[in-house]
């Protein structure tokens, strides 16, 4: 850091956190980002193990969604390839296979004829649903309501968890999942050449391109104040700026504007005086999302011929992210297997043993093929999402500190998982700019002075 005086200052060095300060500085304002971690990335970050990349869990960008549109604004371009719709499910022990497609609609042994025709039915009009006018109420609501074959209405949801990693059809609200399906059958997925710190990097190269963004990472930032705004012809020690970001190493920096791009408990732990703010709202309502997550290298799949599966009666997947993405060399398989944690407490142990009993099943013989392993008992996959709990929608600003705005996965609207983070950055950055933009036309209006 080169002087303690910025436009902006961004807490978080993750996925919301780079889109922030790239829309900040191509608005031209001069922009810090803080990351308490070593490296940048967050949840978006990538090991290598064995040569092969490993993301902290399956990850997907959706085509159809905010962040591929928020990436392009950005002139940013992904590499990767789309996995296709052919996959498998699991029901009661057996794999059957998916009715990704229309051949494999009809000769899939899943459902039965009345349950193939209203599985299309249900396809058909999810694909062509009007986002203007979204059901209300949670997903199994609407699902009870909309969909009557029984066989149907699991498989449906086992497709919801796929797209939104959440086994809570009880509290997620219908409308945004719905929407999240849409973006599924319309656009379909790409994974990523390299693993996801391809898109972090290339996030830090863009807005650091602007000479506009420095950025430090294993820093922590310890408190953020809101300070008065002073007289130009004031005489006290502080200078003019909204926010003083005090560090856990004893430095203080001041901005004109705060991003929070960290989870709300962390926010509200970090923001003085956060407990009278809809910070705190926020931080009450958020209901996280998490999984268990057994990521493999392997050497090969002793069944090839699977690739891609559902649980339907079980809450898992299982995914060879290989099979259209370049994440290693010499041939090694970067697999990755799910278990979507529930109402009930998480147990490590427990869901270690149900995916490897997942992958008994699946790919007989995988320990002899297995050359690293990752094993992630209790991920976060998001802060919060769009749940019947929700009584106010996160940000992009606080309404009681002007100038402090949160972005991040937990912050989306309609919008879920990676495409919330980058939808609720984008919002943030463009409130920012706004609000100085009209904070400076008052100034002229009123003789070019700050208020006290």
């Amino acid at each position: 850091m080169n002087h303690n005086k910025w436009d902006v200052v961004i807490v978080g060095g993750g996925l919301s956190g780079w889109i922030s300060a790239a829309y900040a500085a191509r608005g031209g304002k001069r922009v810090l980002l803080v990351e308490k971690a070593d490296t940048f990335g967050g949840r978006a970050a990538t090991n290598t193990r064995e040569g092969v990349a490993l993301n902290l869990g399956g990850h997907a960008v959706y085509l159809d969604g905010e962040l591929p549109a928020v990436l392009k604004d950005l002139g940013i371009a992904l590499e990767g390839g789309n996995p296709g719709s052919s996959g498998h499910g699991v029901l009661n022990g057996g794999v059957y296979t998916l009715p990704g497609s229309t051949m494999s609609l009809f000769t899939s042994r899943l459902l039965s004829w009345p349950g193939k025709i209203a599985l299309s039915r249900i396809i058909l009009g999810v694909k062509k649903l009007d986002e203007s006018r979204l059901p209300a109420g949670s997903l199994t609501e609407w699902a009870e309501r909309c969909i009557r074959e029984p066989q149907v209405r699991h498989l449906f949801y086992a497709l919801c968890r796929t797209a939104t990693y959440a086994h809570q059809q009880d509290i997620q609200l219908a409308g945004p999942v719905l929407r999240q399906i849409k973006h599924v059958l319309n656009g379909g997925v790409l994974y990523v050449d390299g693993g996801w710190r391809t898109i972090i990097d290339r996030l830090r190269k863009a807005a650091t391109a602007t000479g506009l963004v420095d950025a430090v990472s294993g820093k922590v930032v310890e408190q953020v104040s809101a300070v008065a705004r002073l007289a130009e012809d004031s005489t006290e020690p502080h200078e003019s700026g909204g926010f003083e970001i005090r560090l856990a190493d004893g430095e203080a920096v001041l901005a004109d504007a705060v991003v929070m791009a960290v989870p709300p408990a962390e926010c509200c732990r970090i923001v003085n005086g956060a407990e009278h703010t809809s910070l705190d709202v926020w931080r009450k309502q958020a209901r996280p999302v998490t999984s268990a997550c057994l990521d493999l290298v392997m050497r090969r799949l002793t069944r090839p011929n699977i690739q891609f599966v559902m649980g339907i009666d079980s809450p898992f997947l299982f995914t060879n992210q290989s099979r259209a993405a370049n994440l290693g060399r010499n041939g090694l398989l970067a697999v990755s297997v799910i278990k979507y944690h529930g109402a009930a407490a998480p147990d490590a142990a427990l869901d270690r043993t149900d995916m490897e009993r997942s992958l008994d099943l699946l790919q007989p013989g995988w320990r002899d093929e297995v050359v690293a392993r990752q094993y992630l008992p209790h991920m976060t996959v998001v802060y919060d999402h769009a749940h019947t709990g929700r009584v106010a929608l996160p940000g992009p600003d606080v309404p009681e500190m002007p100038g402090l705005y949160v972005a991040g996965d937990w912050a989306g609207h309609r919008e879920l998982l990676a495409d919330a983070a980058a939808a609720s950055a984008k919002r943030a950055a463009e409130a920012l700019l706004q609000g100085r933009a009209q904070e400076t036309l008052r100034g002229v209006l009123n003789g070019n002075r700050s208020a006290v």
